[in-house]
């Protein structure tokens, strides 16, 4: 390094720093809607989609296994649904742009963002898992 700082010009001059200064400035966004929102109201919506979520696996898939705690106070906000097909079940719905995780050996591991994912869209795809699982 050399003395002194001279930023790039433009938009290069956000390219690098301590830290990472487009990893702040999105960060900083987040944390503005989360202080909004409230971390009491965030953790009540995760606890109920999830819920939702297991209570439609129940109904739709009941050859499938929630391996996620059922317990709302063990649990963060995403599940994991066992089942034999969980791997083809993945592709399929990467086919489709839904994108879960495919946890080995017979896991999907759906995650569900309390700010910005609603009740319609859980139904939507535990849905479509019900269907790409059959």
């Amino acid at each position: 390094m050399t003395e002194g700082y001279a930023p790039a010009p433009g938009v290069g001059s956000l390219v690098s720093g301590t830290p990472p200064i487009l990893t702040m400035v999105a960060l900083g966004e987040m944390l503005t809607l989360i202080e909004a929102a409230g971390i009491a109201a965030i953790r009540e919506k995760s606890v109920a989609l999830t819920s939702y979520a297991i209570e439609l696996v129940d109904a739709l898939i009941p050859s499938a296994t929630v391996s996620t705690p059922r317990d709302a106070e063990r649990r963060g906000s995403h599940l994991t649904v066992d089942h034999p097909n969980s791997a083809v079940a993945v592709e399929r719905l990467w086919a489709q742009g839904i994108i879960p995780d495919f946890r080995h050996p017979s896991g999907v591991r759906i995650g569900l963002s309390p700010l910005s994912t609603s009740f319609a869209e859980v139904e939507r795809g535990i849905r479509a898992l019900a269907d790409a699982l059959s």
